[in-house]
């Protein structure tokens, strides 16, 4: 169902009802790995709704070091680096907190913190960053679109700590 087929009341919740318009690559568009003399053979990232291979949102993004790393070990370098979470911190909140919740306890999007998945894939950093760049259903748009490649990551490191034991 489109928006437009939608009673004006409902087009309001249109973004809460419908799944999010995919990122999904078209003519022209560069692909979002970068290519790269250390990794030639880096793995593909596509939408998780759609399969479509995710374009890169923000054109002129620098590729950082870390963001390179990324793309061809599909370990997230900033895992356990306390500069990186607390940025990812920062970044999280208000944005993602909206809808997860400060403690990742979820909302009007799942928890972070609990074994209940939606995607199966966001086991895996490679998953986990598909899910917030390219986005997914309902109101989980794609972050690519807000948030540099390097800054998800810091996110995902921040993510890794919620609900963590506390020593």
């Amino acid at each position: 169902m489109s928006p437009r087929a939608l009673p004006p009341a409902l087009l309001l919740l249109s973004p809460l009802l419908l799944p999010a318009e995919p990122a999904a690559a078209q003519s022209g568009d560069e692909p979002l790995l970068q290519e790269s003399v250390d990794c030639p053979e880096s793995a593909a990232f596509v939408h998780v709704l759609t399969g479509m291979p995710l374009p890169q949102l923000m054109p002129d993004e620098e590729i950082t070091p870390a963001v390179e790393e990324f793309h061809c070990s599909g370990e997230n370098p900033y895992s356990g680096d306390e500069q990186a979470i607390a940025e990812g911190k920062g970044l999280y909140n208000p944005l993602c907190a909206g809808c997860h919740m400060p403690d990742g306890s979820g909302r009007m999007g799942p928890s972070l913190i609990d074994s209940t998945l939606k995607h199966e894939r966001v086991t895996t950093a490679h998953g986990e960053f598909e899910v917030i760049y390219g986005g997914a259903a309902g109101a989980m748009q794609p972050m690519g679109r807000r948030f540099t490649q390097d800054e998800i990551l810091k996110i995902m490191a921040f993510v890794e700590t919620l609900g963590a034991p506390t020593e």
